[in-house]
Protein backbone atom coordinates (compact mmCIF):
# COMPACT_ATOMS: atom_id res chain seq x y z
CA UNK A 1 0.00 0.00 0.00
CA UNK A 2 1.20 3.71 -0.54
CA UNK A 3 -0.05 7.13 0.02
CA UNK A 4 -1.34 7.72 -3.28
CA UNK A 5 -5.09 6.97 -2.32
CA UNK A 6 -6.16 10.77 -1.86
CA UNK A 7 -4.68 13.65 -3.55
CA UNK A 8 -3.42 14.76 0.27
CA UNK A 9 -1.02 11.77 0.54
CA UNK A 10 -3.64 10.92 3.99
CA UNK A 11 -5.05 6.90 3.61
CA UNK A 12 -8.51 6.58 2.73
CA UNK A 13 -11.36 4.46 4.25
CA UNK A 14 -11.51 2.12 2.04
CA UNK A 15 -7.51 1.48 2.76
CA UNK A 16 -7.84 1.47 6.39
CA UNK A 17 -10.64 -1.42 6.58
CA UNK A 18 -8.57 -3.00 4.04
CA UNK A 19 -5.23 -3.34 6.28
CA UNK A 20 -7.37 -4.26 9.56
CA UNK A 21 -9.10 -6.84 8.20
CA UNK A 22 -5.45 -8.61 6.87
CA UNK A 23 -4.27 -7.85 10.76
CA UNK A 24 -7.13 -9.81 11.77
CA UNK A 25 -6.28 -12.41 9.33
CA UNK A 26 -3.00 -12.79 10.69
CA UNK A 27 -3.79 -12.91 14.42
CA UNK A 28 -6.14 -15.93 13.75
CA UNK A 29 -3.29 -17.74 11.50
CA UNK A 30 -1.17 -17.44 14.38
CA UNK A 31 -3.44 -18.79 16.73
CA UNK A 32 -4.92 -21.61 15.19
CA UNK A 33 -0.85 -22.34 14.15
CA UNK A 34 1.47 -21.02 16.44
CA UNK A 35 5.03 -21.29 15.20
CA UNK A 36 7.54 -23.76 16.82
CA UNK A 37 9.27 -21.43 19.31
CA UNK A 38 5.75 -20.25 21.00
CA UNK A 39 5.01 -24.24 21.69
CA UNK A 40 8.30 -23.63 23.65
CA UNK A 41 7.50 -21.07 25.46
CA UNK A 42 7.47 -21.32 29.68
CA UNK A 43 4.13 -20.99 29.12
CA UNK A 44 3.50 -24.29 27.01
CA UNK A 45 1.76 -27.23 29.29
CA UNK A 46 4.86 -29.27 28.76
CA UNK A 47 6.72 -26.94 30.50
CA UNK A 48 4.39 -26.02 33.66
CA UNK A 49 5.56 -27.78 36.90
CA UNK A 50 2.99 -30.25 38.33
CA UNK A 51 1.55 -28.96 41.84
CA UNK A 52 3.60 -30.09 44.50
CA UNK A 53 1.90 -30.46 47.74
CA UNK A 54 2.97 -31.84 51.25
CA UNK A 55 0.70 -34.16 53.60
CA UNK A 56 0.74 -33.07 56.87
CA UNK A 57 3.58 -34.02 59.25
CA UNK A 58 5.38 -34.67 55.57
CA UNK A 59 8.49 -32.81 57.51
CA UNK A 60 7.49 -33.82 61.09
CA UNK A 61 6.38 -31.65 63.86
CA UNK A 62 9.01 -29.24 63.72
CA UNK A 63 8.47 -29.00 59.52
CA UNK A 64 12.60 -29.16 59.73
CA UNK A 65 13.15 -32.99 58.74
CA UNK A 66 13.82 -34.43 55.95
CA UNK A 67 14.59 -37.55 55.40
CA UNK A 68 12.12 -40.69 55.71
CA UNK A 69 13.54 -43.94 56.98
CA UNK A 70 12.79 -47.50 55.62
CA UNK A 71 13.18 -51.05 55.00
CA UNK A 72 14.10 -52.25 51.88
CA UNK A 73 11.38 -53.08 49.55
CA UNK A 74 8.76 -51.64 52.18
CA UNK A 75 5.37 -50.11 50.60
CA UNK A 76 4.60 -46.66 52.22
CA UNK A 77 2.71 -43.78 51.17
CA UNK A 78 5.25 -40.96 50.37
CA UNK A 79 3.90 -37.57 52.06
CA UNK A 80 3.65 -35.48 48.54
CA UNK A 81 -0.04 -35.03 46.47
CA UNK A 82 1.31 -34.54 42.99
CA UNK A 83 -2.05 -33.08 42.00
CA UNK A 84 -3.69 -34.34 39.03
CA UNK A 85 -1.57 -36.91 37.35
CA UNK A 86 -1.97 -38.09 33.87
CA UNK A 87 -3.04 -41.82 33.12
CA UNK A 88 0.40 -44.34 33.36
CA UNK A 89 2.36 -41.82 35.49
CA UNK A 90 5.29 -43.34 37.07
CA UNK A 91 7.82 -42.82 39.44
CA UNK A 92 11.55 -43.95 39.51
CA UNK A 93 14.40 -44.20 42.37
CA UNK A 94 17.19 -41.74 41.99
CA UNK A 95 20.64 -42.43 43.90
CA UNK A 96 20.68 -38.88 46.07
CA UNK A 97 23.94 -37.87 45.35
CA UNK A 98 23.85 -37.94 41.96
CA UNK A 99 20.93 -38.48 40.40
CA UNK A 100 21.55 -41.55 38.67
CA UNK A 101 18.09 -43.72 38.08
CA UNK A 102 18.71 -46.62 40.72
CA UNK A 103 16.13 -49.15 39.10
CA UNK A 104 12.96 -49.42 36.57
CA UNK A 105 10.33 -47.52 36.44
CA UNK A 106 6.86 -48.40 38.34
CA UNK A 107 3.33 -47.32 37.42
CA UNK A 108 2.16 -44.68 40.26
CA UNK A 109 -0.61 -45.84 42.33
CA UNK A 110 -2.13 -43.61 44.59
CA UNK A 111 0.44 -42.37 46.45
CA UNK A 112 1.72 -45.96 47.49
CA UNK A 113 5.22 -46.35 46.65
CA UNK A 114 7.75 -49.14 47.58
CA UNK A 115 10.98 -48.53 48.90
CA UNK A 116 14.47 -49.86 47.21
CA UNK A 117 15.91 -53.09 47.31
CA UNK A 118 19.21 -52.05 47.93
CA UNK A 119 20.17 -49.54 50.92
CA UNK A 120 21.20 -46.30 50.73
CA UNK A 121 19.84 -42.67 50.31
CA UNK A 122 17.80 -42.05 47.41
CA UNK A 123 15.17 -39.04 46.09
CA UNK A 124 11.59 -40.06 44.32
CA UNK A 125 10.97 -38.96 40.60
CA UNK A 126 7.57 -38.63 39.48
CA UNK A 127 6.99 -38.92 35.39
CA UNK A 128 4.00 -38.69 33.29
CA UNK A 129 3.02 -38.08 29.92
CA UNK A 130 4.07 -34.57 29.83
CA UNK A 131 6.14 -33.92 32.86
CA UNK A 132 9.00 -35.05 35.02
CA UNK A 133 9.43 -33.79 38.69
CA UNK A 134 12.40 -34.65 41.39
CA UNK A 135 11.40 -34.46 44.79
CA UNK A 136 14.38 -33.43 46.44
CA UNK A 137 13.08 -32.08 49.30
CA UNK A 138 12.88 -35.46 50.64
CA UNK A 139 15.70 -37.96 51.39
CA UNK A 140 14.50 -41.91 52.17
CA UNK A 141 16.91 -43.62 53.92
CA UNK A 142 16.95 -47.61 53.48
CA UNK A 143 18.16 -49.62 55.85
CA UNK A 144 20.33 -52.72 56.04
CA UNK A 145 17.74 -54.98 58.55
CA UNK A 146 18.61 -55.89 61.86
CA UNK A 147 19.12 -59.72 60.78
CA UNK A 148 21.60 -58.90 58.55
CA UNK A 149 24.00 -58.51 61.31
CA UNK A 150 26.42 -61.11 61.38
CA UNK A 151 27.89 -61.62 65.48
CA UNK A 152 29.05 -58.39 66.12
CA UNK A 153 29.70 -57.06 62.74
CA UNK A 154 27.79 -55.93 59.84
CA UNK A 155 29.63 -56.19 56.48
CA UNK A 156 32.92 -56.29 57.98
CA UNK A 157 32.08 -53.08 60.38
CA UNK A 158 32.43 -53.47 63.92
CA UNK A 159 29.05 -52.74 65.78
CA UNK A 160 29.17 -55.47 68.84
CA UNK A 161 26.53 -56.80 70.93
CA UNK A 162 23.63 -55.43 72.04
CA UNK A 163 21.44 -56.39 75.57
CA UNK A 164 18.75 -57.92 74.01
CA UNK A 165 21.08 -60.54 72.09
CA UNK A 166 22.66 -61.87 75.17
CA UNK A 167 19.33 -61.48 77.20
CA UNK A 168 16.31 -61.37 75.10
CA UNK A 169 13.05 -60.90 77.46
CA UNK A 170 12.93 -57.89 78.85
CA UNK A 171 16.13 -55.96 77.45
CA UNK A 172 15.89 -53.26 75.10
CA UNK A 173 14.83 -54.51 71.58
CA UNK A 174 17.61 -53.33 69.05
CA UNK A 175 17.32 -50.78 66.12
CA UNK A 176 15.10 -52.48 63.44
CA UNK A 177 18.21 -51.69 61.07
CA UNK A 178 20.82 -49.50 60.19
CA UNK A 179 21.28 -46.82 57.40
CA UNK A 180 24.48 -47.64 55.36
CA UNK A 181 27.01 -44.69 55.12
CA UNK A 182 29.25 -44.11 52.81
CA UNK A 183 31.42 -41.13 51.61
CA UNK A 184 29.23 -39.57 48.94
CA UNK A 185 26.50 -39.80 51.70
CA UNK A 186 27.86 -37.54 54.48
CA UNK A 187 26.81 -34.33 53.48
CA UNK A 188 23.08 -35.26 52.48
CA UNK A 189 20.95 -33.14 54.44
CA UNK A 190 18.38 -34.76 56.95
CA UNK A 191 17.17 -31.83 58.96
CA UNK A 192 17.60 -28.26 58.85
CA UNK A 193 20.70 -28.12 60.35
CA UNK A 194 21.95 -31.30 60.28
CA UNK A 195 23.78 -33.81 57.65
CA UNK A 196 23.95 -37.66 57.71
CA UNK A 197 27.89 -37.47 58.94
CA UNK A 198 26.91 -35.28 62.34
CA UNK A 199 25.40 -39.07 63.49
CA UNK A 200 28.37 -41.26 62.92
CA UNK A 201 29.97 -43.37 65.88
CA UNK A 202 32.94 -41.67 66.53
CA UNK A 203 35.35 -44.25 66.99
CA UNK A 204 38.41 -44.83 64.90
CA UNK A 205 37.28 -47.16 61.85
CA UNK A 206 38.15 -46.23 59.36
CA UNK A 207 36.53 -48.42 56.30
CA UNK A 208 33.41 -47.84 54.23
CA UNK A 209 30.48 -48.24 54.21
CA UNK A 210 29.63 -47.55 58.12
CA UNK A 211 26.65 -48.15 59.64
CA UNK A 212 24.24 -46.09 61.86
CA UNK A 213 21.02 -46.27 63.82
CA UNK A 214 18.62 -43.00 63.66
CA UNK A 215 15.36 -42.26 64.66
CA UNK A 216 13.87 -39.17 62.75
CA UNK A 217 11.93 -38.42 66.20
CA UNK A 218 15.26 -37.47 67.34
CA UNK A 219 15.76 -34.98 64.93
CA UNK A 220 12.36 -33.74 64.83
CA UNK A 221 13.06 -32.90 68.96
CA UNK A 222 16.38 -31.03 68.57
CA UNK A 223 14.81 -28.99 65.45
CA UNK A 224 11.86 -27.78 67.69
CA UNK A 225 14.58 -27.32 70.34
CA UNK A 226 16.83 -25.10 68.34
CA UNK A 227 13.30 -23.23 67.30
CA UNK A 228 12.78 -22.18 70.70
CA UNK A 229 15.61 -21.23 70.89
CA UNK A 230 15.44 -18.49 68.37
CA UNK A 231 17.63 -20.37 65.72
CA UNK A 232 15.72 -18.81 63.03
CA UNK A 233 16.35 -15.23 64.38
CA UNK A 234 20.30 -15.74 65.16
CA UNK A 235 23.00 -18.00 63.94
CA UNK A 236 23.69 -19.95 67.00
CA UNK A 237 26.97 -22.41 66.87
CA UNK A 238 25.57 -26.10 67.17
CA UNK A 239 27.73 -28.56 67.70
CA UNK A 240 26.17 -32.38 67.78
CA UNK A 241 28.99 -34.33 69.89
CA UNK A 242 27.18 -37.38 69.98
CA UNK A 243 24.83 -39.30 67.90
CA UNK A 244 24.77 -43.22 67.22
CA UNK A 245 27.19 -45.35 69.35
CA UNK A 246 27.59 -48.37 68.48
CA UNK A 247 27.76 -50.82 71.73
CA UNK A 248 31.29 -51.86 71.21
CA UNK A 249 32.06 -47.76 70.99
CA UNK A 250 29.78 -46.97 74.00
CA UNK A 251 31.72 -49.61 76.42
CA UNK A 252 34.51 -47.17 75.71
CA UNK A 253 33.21 -44.14 76.54
CA UNK A 254 33.54 -42.64 80.12
CA UNK A 255 30.64 -42.30 82.17
CA UNK A 256 28.10 -43.79 79.28
CA UNK A 257 24.97 -45.77 80.70
CA UNK A 258 25.54 -49.44 79.80
CA UNK A 259 22.26 -49.44 77.66
CA UNK A 260 23.07 -45.91 76.65
CA UNK A 261 20.00 -44.67 73.88
CA UNK A 262 22.73 -43.92 71.39
CA UNK A 263 23.05 -47.43 70.49
CA UNK A 264 19.57 -47.16 69.30
CA UNK A 265 19.60 -44.12 67.07
CA UNK A 266 17.26 -41.79 69.49
CA UNK A 267 19.63 -39.82 71.56
CA UNK A 268 21.93 -36.48 71.02
CA UNK A 269 24.23 -34.60 72.91
CA UNK A 270 24.57 -30.91 71.68
CA UNK A 271 26.93 -28.29 72.82
CA UNK A 272 24.73 -24.93 71.78
CA UNK A 273 25.70 -21.27 72.01
CA UNK A 274 22.42 -20.39 73.22
CA UNK A 275 23.71 -16.47 73.89
CA UNK A 276 26.10 -16.57 71.30
CA UNK A 277 28.76 -15.28 73.20
CA UNK A 278 31.38 -17.70 71.67
CA UNK A 279 31.07 -19.94 74.07
CA UNK A 280 28.99 -22.57 75.63
CA UNK A 281 28.53 -22.51 79.88
CA UNK A 282 26.32 -23.77 81.93
CA UNK A 283 23.70 -21.14 81.47
CA UNK A 284 23.49 -22.14 77.85
CA UNK A 285 22.82 -25.77 78.73
CA UNK A 286 19.70 -24.14 81.45
CA UNK A 287 18.56 -22.19 78.03
CA UNK A 288 18.38 -25.25 76.18
CA UNK A 289 16.84 -27.55 79.18
CA UNK A 290 13.87 -25.30 79.55
CA UNK A 291 12.83 -25.38 75.24
CA UNK A 292 12.91 -29.07 75.73
CA UNK A 293 10.44 -29.08 79.05
CA UNK A 294 8.52 -26.81 76.22
CA UNK A 295 9.08 -29.35 72.92
CA UNK A 296 7.59 -31.94 75.55
CA UNK A 297 5.03 -30.09 77.17
CA UNK A 298 3.51 -29.07 73.51
CA UNK A 299 4.61 -32.56 71.83
CA UNK A 300 4.14 -35.61 74.72
CA UNK A 301 4.82 -37.68 71.91
CA UNK A 302 7.93 -36.88 71.78
CA UNK A 303 9.24 -37.19 75.73
CA UNK A 304 12.44 -38.59 76.71
CA UNK A 305 15.50 -38.12 78.54
CA UNK A 306 17.45 -34.93 79.42
CA UNK A 307 20.45 -34.76 80.61
CA UNK A 308 22.69 -31.88 81.80
CA UNK A 309 26.14 -32.00 82.08
CA UNK A 310 29.01 -29.12 82.65
CA UNK A 311 28.05 -27.08 86.00
CA UNK A 312 31.23 -29.13 87.74
CA UNK A 313 33.63 -27.44 85.35
CA UNK A 314 33.17 -30.07 82.49
CA UNK A 315 32.38 -29.32 79.32
CA UNK A 316 28.55 -27.97 78.88
CA UNK A 317 26.15 -29.94 76.89
CA UNK A 318 23.00 -31.23 76.75
CA UNK A 319 21.78 -34.90 76.62
CA UNK A 320 18.60 -35.30 74.66
CA UNK A 321 16.78 -38.40 74.03
CA UNK A 322 13.19 -39.52 72.80
CA UNK A 323 13.14 -43.03 74.46
CA UNK A 324 9.34 -42.31 75.67
CA UNK A 325 9.56 -41.60 79.25
CA UNK A 326 10.60 -38.95 81.19
CA UNK A 327 13.78 -38.76 82.51
CA UNK A 328 16.01 -36.35 84.08
CA UNK A 329 19.44 -36.55 85.57
CA UNK A 330 23.07 -33.96 85.99
CA UNK A 331 26.36 -35.27 85.29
Amino acid sequence: MNQQNRPDGRWSPATILGAGALALVVLVLIVSHPPQMMLSAPFAEEARPPVVTTFPGAFGLSGDVRLQIRLPGEPFEFPVDFGEKRPGAQYQWLRANDSAAFDPARTLVGMTVIAPERPGFYHLLVVDSTRRNIIDSILVGVMVPFSAKSGTTLNGYKIGTYSWERLRGDATPPPIGFLEVRPEYIELPVSKHFRVGDFLTHDEQQRWPRYVALDARILDKVELVLEYLGSADHDMAINLNSGYRTPLHNQRVPRAATDSRHQYGDAADLAIDVDQDGKVTYLDVLAVARAVERVERNHPELTGGLGLYGNSGRSAYVHIDVRGTRKRWKG
